[in-house]
């Protein structure tokens, strides 16, 4: 069984790219902003991993860590991918408790290899 990432951006083409680029190995939840990934969180089983994009209509930036961190069980590990790579916003987001923070234009290969660092097999 493949494990579940949920992936919240509201760049349609960054949905396009990580979707095309993860689809063959996990079940890909795809959220356009904030609302649709808490829903998700509500509704669906528990994805094993989040991908979140921090500027985004609604709730964004540490906000929607915090309340993800609320939503999601303590185990599962959010990665945020964001054009904003400011070091104090980094200090304060690994500080609410995400794994990791990978600059935008996304890295193919680092955000396959922190993906499999995060989620066991």
């Amino acid at each position: 069984m493949k494990n579940k990432i949920l992936l919240i951006d509201d760049d349609i083409i960054y949905r396009k790219i990580i979707q095309k680029l993860l689809c063959s190995h996990y079940n890909l939840l795809l959220a356009q902003n904030s609302l649709e990934a808490i829903s998700y969180i509500e509704n669906e089983d528990m994805p094993d991993l989040v991908i979140a994009d921090l500027n985004m209509p609604g709730v964004k930036g540490a906000d929607l860590i915090e309340i993800l961190k609320q939503k999601l069980d303590s185990k599962v590990p959010i990665i945020v991918i964001s054009g904003m790579d400011h070091d104090y916003l980094q200090k304060e987001l690994f500080q609410l408790g995400i794994s990791e923070f990978l600059p935008k234009p996304i890295d193919r290969i680092m955000l396959k290899e922190k993906i499999a660092e995060l989620i066991k097999y």
